[in-house]
């Protein structure tokens, strides 16, 4: 009797097709999240009753404005969300994998519209940075055990002296410190579609950054001593959190001293900066500082620009 060779159902095909593009070296982690989260969403879609049904993955992109009209009203979520509707950012995320899986698969690109961008949310201002760093600077030894402000104080030394993005932080390792920390090494990644590949420079690190660097780096040796396996990452966590592996006791949170991933790293930012705005409610001239990293990001880099 011959063998049979009936096709692979179609997300496993799409699992094995995702895989092979993450695998490549000029995918990043970031990327590579993505993509698997978008092939998720795309399996969650085909068990609906009113998605198209599809035998192969080429099918399964022919109805991929199908799955951008479920996945912006936020019906393929895992979990329940306050807000359903998803973010431009995200529906653009999702139109770039698309168009690497479409690539990937040997298809041509889709006929798929990618949402515009925002208009940029204000940045902070020069004096708001000036103010924001003198203010670490000077209470820097009111929290010598403070892991958290340590490493806000540091994180964002790094961030004006090199205007990093978040993927480009949590990229960062201890060993792309200088021994004297007087320069950091980091790699730049181009965002969105553009081809240009990586690159990485080495940056000077000013004198407070460098202060502030140390105290942060004698607070994670502590926290990351009881971390199983590698302990390259600069910037860690500083207590539990819930994204651990379930096991039969119920949920294992992750331990402090794990890497810190890009949103977590924005939470944290976030965190800080709303502690920060709170001390310095009523102080002259103090207007408060927004929220997200980026727009400190910005900031630093516009103002090189000019």
């Amino acid at each position: 009797m011959a063998e049979s060779h009936a096709p692979l159902p179609v997300p496993r095909q799409l699992d094995a097709l995702v895989e092979r593009l993450v695998a490549r070296d000029d995918v990043s982690a970031a990327r590579a999240r993505q993509l698997r989260w978008v092939a998720r969403e795309l399996t969650r879609a085909l068990r609906r009753e009113d998605f198209p049904g599809a035998r192969t993955v080429a099918d399964l992109l022919a109805n991929a404005d199908a799955y951008l009209d479920l996945a912006a009203r936020g019906e393929l979520r895992s979990r329940s969300s306050a807000r359903p509707q998803s973010s431009t950012a995200s529906m653009r995320v999702r139109v770039d994998c698309l168009q690497l899986i479409a690539q990937a698969a040997g298809l041509p690109p889709l006929a798929v519209d990618r949402p515009g961008m925002p208009e940029p949310k204000e940045t902070v201002a020069s004096w708001q940075r000036s103010m924001l760093w003198r203010y670490l600077t000077e209470h820097a030894d009111r929290w010598p055990g403070n892991a958290a402000r340590a490493r806000v104080h540091a994180l964002i030394g790094v961030v004006l002296d090199t205007g990093a993005r978040a993927g480009e932080l949590c990229a960062m390792r201890v060993d792309d410190l200088a021994p004297d920390l007087t320069t950091i090494r980091i790699t730049r990644r181009p965002q969105a579609r553009s081809v240009s590949p990586p690159v990485t420079e080495t940056v000077p690190l000013s004198a407070p950054t460098i202060g502030a660097l140390r105290r942060w780096l004698a607070l994670r040796a502590e926290l990351v001593k009881a971390v199983q396996g590698g302990k390259t990452a600069l910037w860690v966590s500083i207590r539990a959190n819930h994204a651990g592996v379930l096991d039969e006791a119920g949920a294992t949170p992750r331990p402090p001293g794990m890497p810190l991933r890009p949103r977590g790293l924005a939470r944290a930012y976030t965190r800080a900066i709303v502690e920060i705005n709170q001390d310095l409610a009523g102080t002259p001239g103090w207007r408060p500082l927004p929220y997200r990293l980026e727009q400190l990001r910005r900031a630093v880099t516009e103002t090189g620009a000019a």
